[in-house]
C-alpha cells in the first residue's frame, strides 16, 4: 500500500456500509466517520445525498439507542452544514464530488475538516443548539454559506 494512504478507501467503504446496514458500533461513528459517510453520499447520490443521509442517520441513531429529542439525536442544520462544507471542499468544476482515495485522505488529514467546531464560524451557539435548528434547517446568523 502506498505511504500516502491515511485511511484506505476500502476501509472507508466498509465503514459506510456498516453505517447503512446498522452494523457499525456506536463509538466507531466518529466525526471523521460522519464526514466520510457524507462524502460517500454526495459522490454516489448527488441530488439525493441530503434526504438519504437524513434517513440513514435517523435509522442509525435508533439502532444505537439515541432518541431524537429537543437536545439530542438527529440535527438537521448540522447535517446540511457539513454536507455544504464537503461539497464546497470536494466538488469539481462540474459540481460532482468524486469518491476517491485522495478525498478520503483529506477528510482524515485536513485540520479544517476535522475541526468539529467549524460551525462556530457560521452559527452562534444559541442558534445551532436551538430546537428549531435541530428540527429544520436554519440559516447561519454569523456568516452566510
Amino acid at each position: 500500500m502506498p505511504d500516502n494512504v491515511l485511511y484506505p478507501i476500502a476501509k472507508a467503504e466498509q465503514l459506510v456500509q456498516g453505517f447503512l446496514d446498522c452494523r457499525l458500533a456506536k463509538d466507531a461513528f466518529t466525526h471523521e466517520a460522519h464526514l466520510i459517510t457524507g462524502l460517500y453520499m454526495l459522490a454516489k447520490n448527488e441530488d439525493e445525498a441530503l434526504p438519504l443521509l437524513r434517513q440513514n442517520l435517523k435509522k442509525f441513531l435508533k439502532y444505537i439507542g439515541v432518541e431524537s429529542t429537543n437536545t439530542s439525536g438527529y440535527h438537521e442544520t448540522m447535517t446540511v452544514f457539513w454536507l455544504w462544507v464537503l461539497k464546497k471542499q470536494f466538488a469539481g468544476a462540474n459540481g460532482h464530488v468524486p469518491w476517491n482515495q485522495e478525498n478520503v485522505n483529506t477528510i482524515i488529514d485536513d485540520a479544517n475538516l476535522i475541526n468539529r467546531n467549524l460551525w462556530l464560524e457560521y452559527y452562534s451557539k444559541e442558534l445551532i443548539m436551538s430546537v428549531e435548528a435541530r428540527r429544520k434547517y436554519v440559516r447561519p446568523d454569523i456568516k452566510q454559506f
